[in-house]
């Protein structure tokens, strides 16, 4: 629904203005003996008028442009009731300079001229229809009536342009600070943050792009993808276009050679300006996750080489849950991975070794960082094996990052294999690493 705060607010000034102008000309009238009609015409114009003329600009698919055509209506009329009442001095210029300055207020010096033709071709027309008088005085009350609703009018007319000007003043200084705290953040924003046309020309970068590219590579116009790899510059150039056509945000990866030759990877969000200052315009987050990758590819080719050792691998958390095992654990063991992921490492254990047996590992362990030796163990189909096993703790860095001032103790790695088969007690040596 389009906004009608123009209608509503020029409605309360015209409501009370026509009402303290009826007073003052029904005085008038009243002084020179007018009859019925005058007094119908008069509550008409200056009672009823106002309210038409609010529902007009309402009810208008465009409030605010209809209730500035009012104000042309409402120079008309008055000119015509200008020149009707013989143009009494005090009455003309209240009524009149009244509706020139609402008019310069809210269309300019030009509306003010308009709003002054309409004025006079009131009062030609009533002047046609019903000829021209000239009866400029007024007795004393009239004209203290009309210099005290001058006063009343000028000084409401003014309030509501200041407390206008405030709103407005208030609205920029929002607008400022709001844009002055995006312009922090993406000054100092880890990320790329930049904007480009809709083919892919750059209309804006943020200074952290400066670390990456060179000046020529950044100038305005430029193309933000000539640095990209050349398998991903065009699917990039295509989601910038898209994202313009269509508004939907898109994610992309993109490589991009930074001022040192070297390949940086990046995920980047794009995402279509709605209109503001560069419509069409396309905003392109850009998060740099070179690091991440390459600690990808080595969890990855760690994982490959844990699960191709032929020796059984446990690995736990601090608290004894089995977080991961390898191939050969599962082979070894006669267990699946479903089936001890998640469990507690004391599960496993059998009646081959006492409590006491444990503890003392475990002990060795956290005094030393490592415990190795064969212990007797049971595969789930309930054989019995004698195994060589290891046991090592890992601790988190501290800041120093020296072995003397290392952290809590974070996982336990168990390294194990089968060595034969025995009878009798387990033996077991530990030995430092």
């Amino acid at each position: 629904m389009a906004s009608t705060k123009l209608a509503r607010i020029n409605y309360a000034v015209r409501t009370g203005a026509f009402a303290y102008c009826f007073v003052a000309i029904g005085v008038h009238l009243l002084e020179r003996g007018a009859g019925w009609a005058a007094w119908t015409l008069l509550a008409a114009q200056f009672l009823a008028y106002p309210h038409v003329v609010y529902w007009r600009a309402v009810l208008s698919p465009r409030p605010n442009h209809a209730e500035r055509d009012n104000l042309y209506l409402d120079s008309a009329l008055l000119g015509a009731w200008a020149a009707g009442l013989g143009f009494p001095l005090w009455i003309s210029y209240d009524i009149i300079g009244a509706a020139l300055l609402n008019t310069a207020i809210n269309r300019g010096a030009t509306g003010m001229l308009w709003a002054a033709l309409c004025a006079a071709a009131g009062a030609v027309f009533w002047g046609l229809v019903g000829g021209f008088t000239y009866l400029p005085q007024t007795s004393e009350l009239v004209t203290l009536l009309c210099v005290l609703g001058a006063t009343i009018y000028v000084s409401v007319v003014s309030f509501v342009v200041f407390y206008q000007t405030r709103q407005i003043a208030a609205a920029r200084d929002t607008v400022r600070k709001s844009e002055e705290r995006y312009r922090l953040i993406a000054e100092n924003a880890a990320d790329l943050i930049a904007m480009v046309d809709h083919d892919s020309g750059w209309l804006y970068t943020s200074p952290s792009y400066a670390h990456v590219l060179a000046d020529a590579d950044l100038a305005p116009g430029v193309d933000a993808f000539r640095r990209a790899h050349p398998d991903d510059a065009e699917q990039a150039r295509v989601a910038v276009r898209r994202a313009a056509i269509s508004g939907k945000p898109r994610d992309l990866a993109l490589r991009l050679v930074d001022r040192e030759g070297r390949m940086r990877q990046y995920k980047t969000h794009v995402h279509a300006v709605a209109g503001g200052p560069s419509p069409g315009g396309v905003v392109l987050v850009s998060h740099d996750v070179t690091d991440l990758r390459a600690s990808e590819e080595r969890l990855l080719l760690a994982a490959s080489a844990l699960e191709g050792m032929t020796e059984a691998i446990m690995i736990t958390g601090a608290d004894g849950t089995i977080l991961t095992v390898n191939k050969a654990f599962c082979e070894l063991t006669g267990y699946t991975r479903d089936e001890v992921l998640g469990q507690a490492e004391k599960s496993l254990r059998n009646a081959l070794q006492s409590p006491a047996f444990y503890d003392e590992m475990f002990a060795a362990v956290h005094a030393s960082g490592y415990w190795s030796g064969t212990t007797w163990s049971r595969r789930k189909n309930g054989s019995v094996y004698r195994e060589w096993r290891s046991v090592r703790s890992v601790r988190e860095l501290s800041a120093e990052r020296e072995p003397k001032a290392a952290g809590r103790i974070t996982h336990y790695v168990m390294l194990f294999y089968e060595v034969g088969s025995g009878q009798g007690r387990p033996e077991h040596a530990a030995r430092p690493a």
